[in-house]
């Protein structure tokens, strides 16, 4: 990767400490903003993001111009750059679907980040805040001062690698940890052949427009409860969707760095590609396989008018045996699910346990009968926004 003109000022050691240092303020300061002040905090986490990485030059007097290089850029470069976004957008839901699938409680963060974002807020607020700014202060310090640390290191995929890890872990959530790691790994990837920070920007903009949109209109078109898909069950699907990504990643690598590209890693793609495809359409077979009574996710609000919901239904036409799996989050109050029959059994009559993990997995029988599902707040839950999770197969 191109040097700056002060790289003898900086080491790659001080990358790492200037990523701890960046964890310390987003841990210590900017997630209690975001708690207390929601979009706002949010706003604010951006820009204090983007005035690090200025103090940062400041600090080691190394040139603002190149640490943030802008540079002309060719169509192929536009190219390369919408191509391997073409190709990391569907890979990054695939290691969503893959997370939620080993860490079921995980699919819980989508649920709450959609409320703090997209709620009460316009849709041009949306795209400024939520596209515009970690485009320009999330790139100043990751793809700018954290990443000229490491200009010195011979091994391009090196610090691709590092910097990718990076902006993965520095989401802070389980759910998005790959997923911002192989968005993390493109950009990097572009910044070290093309070293123009305006190419990275664009990219960023673009990924997150398109995902914001898509949460946006999901989440303000709907009336009522909001309920969240249960991504790892669509693992399979997206899979399937997603199959083509290697090759439209590989073509994204030839446009934006042809003098040393290998026609080889078409091949490789293709393996991959077919790999992927074979494995989501076997996926998908086998979970369609399975008798999948309910998975269901919704968020409603506690009232004293209204402490009970009974939100969720299902039929049984043959008597079965059943897993029963609830996960509570947003919720520090009291809580009962029960499940009761139009018969009049009841199936289950649990309090959900207070904990960091608040779920609850019963085996029953099931007749026969139409079910209903009944969350049952007590007095210290009224006003809270319970998300609750209901799974049976």
């Amino acid at each position: 990767m191109e040097k700056i003109s002060d790289q003898g000022r900086l080491r790659p050691w001080m990358g790492f400490v200037l990523f701890g240092i960046l964890m310390a303020v987003f841990l210590v300061i900017c997630t209690p903003l975001q708690l207390k002040l929601g979009i706002l905090g949010l706003v604010l986490t951006e820009l204090i993001f983007g005035f690090l990485a200025v103090l940062y030059c400041l600090v080691t007097k190394v040139k603002i111009r190149e640490v943030f290089p802008i540079r002309k850029f060719s169509i192929k470069d536009i190219l390369g750059c919408i191509f391997l976004l073409i190709g990391v957008f569907p890979l990054a839901v695939v290691f969503s679907a893959l997370t939620a699938t080993i860490f079921p409680w995980s699919q819980q963060e989508a649920a709450e980040i959609s409320t703090m974002l997209y709620s009460d807020i316009s849709y041009p607020m949306c795209v400024l805040i939520i596209c515009v700014l970690p485009a320009i202060c999330e790139e100043a310090i990751h793809r700018g001062a954290i990443l000229s640390n490491f200009r010195s290191l011979k091994n391009d995929w090196a610090i691709v690698l590092i910097m990718a890890l990076f902006f993965g872990i520095n989401h802070c959530s389980v759910l998005r940890f790959l997923s911002t790691a192989v968005l993390g790994a493109a950009l990097s990837y572009v910044m070290v052949k093309k070293n123009n920070i305006i190419l990275t920007m664009f990219m960023h903009f673009a990924n997150n427009l398109v995902s914001s949109t898509a949460g946006y209109f999901s989440t303000n078109l709907l009336d009522g409860p909001v309920e969240t898909p249960d991504i790892a069950s669509y693992l399979g699907i997206y899979l399937i969707l997603a199959f083509a990504s290697p090759l439209f990643i590989v073509l994204g690598m030839m446009f934006l760095d042809g003098r040393s590209h290998k026609k080889i890693r078409f091949l490789y793609a293709g393996i991959l590609s077919a790999v992927m495809l074979i494995s989501g359409i076997a996926l998908t077979a086998v979970q369609y396989s399975k008798t999948l009574i309910l998975n269901s996710t919704i968020e409603y609000e506690v009232t004293e008018e209204s402490p009970d919901n009974s939100m969720l239904s299902f039929d049984i036409d043959e008597e079965t045996s059943a897993t029963v799996v609830v996960i509570l989050t947003q919720a520090e109050g009291e809580y009962t699910i029960r499940i009761d029959g139009d018969t009049g059994s009841n199936i289950i009559n649990a309090p959900i346990p207070q904990g960091d993990l608040r779920m609850i997995t019963y085996n029953v029988t099931l007749k026969p009968d139409h079910y209903t599902v009944t969350s049952v707040a007590e007095d210290n839950a009224i006003g809270e926004h319970p998300n609750l999770q209901v799974t049976i197969k």
